[in-house]
């Protein structure tokens, strides 16, 4: 900061002495002093404006009557594998009745729409946010705008004993388990999702408006990844703008919040990235998608909202 300040007091002087000076040479090298050090100054700006300030709305739940909404948003970016920092709004209607800040220790990563899980209840909603370097943390906000706060001892919704556990029985499986061309374990569990994010993707393609309406004379492609805690996804759709090389991505992604036993549902999202391939903008929910387990059937839900 103190350095900052110096810069600017030398940028003002600079600015000054182009103005004062009448020594035509001298003038000319104020000017070119100053305006190099004022660029330095807008970048570093901008720079300050997107590491500290800038707010991201990342995901929003809204409750069962409609009345109450919650919105978890990103301030900032996290320094070299620091806390992501960002906030929680809470509105009934358009008039907002909390703000709570938090910060989220999780490797380095962003805020997202994985890190927390929302239940609404009768007088609050509670939140709780998962991180690699941290417990669960859980926040209760009220309807009457009072909140609190409770760190948990579980990660990840499980305590150390079964964390440890669950390890331990990976760590088997692994040595045990073979992998496909796409990257997923040859387990009756995964093999389901790859059929069913196909048939979910068939069905978009032929019969749901998506790309009927939305993606018109744009190229339907089927990839299949895994999220970075090893969750099923597809991605069905790519656009490349010529002018920016902005991408505009349509990904396929299975509900991991979603208990059915005879069902499974799926979310279809589209993600924002730069040319430098960097997540440029929260994802826009599309839709959502129930398949029947066994017949493969697909339902459009027609929805827009976390449910």
């Amino acid at each position: 900061m103190v350095i900052l300040f110096i810069w600017i007091l030398l940028s003002v002087s600079l600015v000054i002495g182009c103005i004062k000076v009448h020594n035509t040479i001298i003038k000319g090298l104020f000017g070119i002093l100053a305006g190099l050090c004022i660029t330095v100054l807008c970048f570093v700006g901008i720079f300050y404006y997107l590491i500290v300030f800038k707010v991201l709305n990342v995901d929003t739940s809204v409750s069962s009557d409609g009345e109450y909404s919650l919105t978890m948003q990103a301030v900032g970016e996290p320094l070299f594998f620091g806390p992501a920092d960002g906030q929680f709004i809470l509105k009934k209607g358009e008039k907002r009745i909390s703000k709570v800040k938090f910060s989220l220790r999780d490797d380095g990563g962003n805020i997202s729409q994985d890190t927390w899980h929302v239940t609404w209840k009768k007088n609050q909603v509670e939140i709780i946010i998962y991180g690699e370097e941290q417990n669960d943390e859980q926040f209760l906000l009220f309807f009457d705008g009072k909140y609190k706060i409770n760190e948990l001892n579980t990660k990840y919704g499980k305590t150390l004993d079964e964390l440890n556990e669950i390890a331990e029985e990976q760590t088997e499986e692994e040595q045990n388990t073979k992998y496909d061309e796409d990257g997923y374990p040859m387990t009756e569990e995964y093999q389901r999702y790859k059929k069913e994010l196909a048939e979910v993707s068939d069905y978009i393609q032929t019969k749901s408006d998506v790309f009927f309406v939305s993606y018109p004379d744009t190229k339907y492609q089927l990839e299949f990844r895994l999220t970075s805690k090893g969750w099923p996804f597809a991605v069905i759709n790519k656009k490349i703008d010529e002018n920016t090389g902005a991408v505009t991505e349509l990904h396929l992604l299975y509900n991991e919040s979603h208990i059915d036993e005879e069902t499974d549902e799926y979310v279809l999202q589209e993600y924002y990235y730069d040319s430098n391939n960097t997540e440029a903008a929260s994802p826009a929910i599309v839709d959502f998608f129930l398949i029947q387990k066994d017949t493969l059937k697909v339902t459009d839900e027609n929805t827009k909202e976390w449910h």
